[in-house]
């Protein structure tokens, strides 16, 4: 492991912004670029799969050296297991980007994306010759009193033959076992709608 070159924050401080970007080097691919606007941004650059990449961890001063020391090494911990801190960071940011999306969509009263509520919804509202537009009210109509306030907000990928059971023996304990029976069926046909829909 190379020796850190960068001896401390006041380096850092005391490097001033020039007409072209440069670099100040800490070592083992960790490096400081400063911008001609005065900016300092960390990187790290690194190697997998036969290709160079660059990692960006930061601004100074809102990660100090230390700070980008340690997400540096963590990265190279990573990479040295076979996986790209810069694929984790895109695969975290779409995972946070759909939690910020289901959240919105709850805020204005949308059902979440990809919810059992919203394919329900979405599977009601294809035309078909097998239902009427009233028939498409009523099922709805009990989906909203009976099954979306337990599993509407639910990701419909993850919903539990269990949890559907409890779900609809909410309706049976009621005495509605008719209508227990056809939710239990229309549910059916929204799951199978979809698994087509993939």
């Amino acid at each position: 492991m190379s020796r850190h070159k960068i001896k401390a924050d006041f380096t850092i401080k005391a490097a001033k912004p020039e007409a072209t970007t440069y670099r100040l080097n800490d070592g083992d691919g960790l490096h400081l670029l400063v911008k001609p606007d005065g900016a300092k941004w960390w990187r790290l650059d690194y190697s997998i799969g036969g290709k160079r990449k660059s990692l960006s961890l930061g601004v100074y001063p809102d990660t100090t050296l230390s700070a980008a020391r340690n997400s540096a090494n963590n990265a190279r911990e990573l990479v040295a297991g076979g996986t790209d801190p810069s694929d984790l960071r895109k695969a975290g940011k779409q995972v946070q980007a759909k939690r910020l999306e289901a959240e919105r969509r709850i805020d204005q009263g949308l059902p979440a994306a990809g919810s059992f509520e919203e394919v329900a919804r979405e599977w009601a509202s294809v035309p078909t010759d097998r239902r009427s537009d009233k028939q498409t009210e009523r099922i709805i109509g009990w989906m909203e009193k009976d099954i979306f306030p337990w599993l509407g907000n639910r990701p419909i990928n993850e919903i539990t033959t269990p949890e559907i059971d409890a779900t609809i023996q909410r309706i049976v304990d009621r005495g509605a076992l008719d209508i227990a029976r056809r939710v239990l069926w229309n549910c059916g046909r929204v799951f199978g709608y979809a698994a087509k829909k993939g």
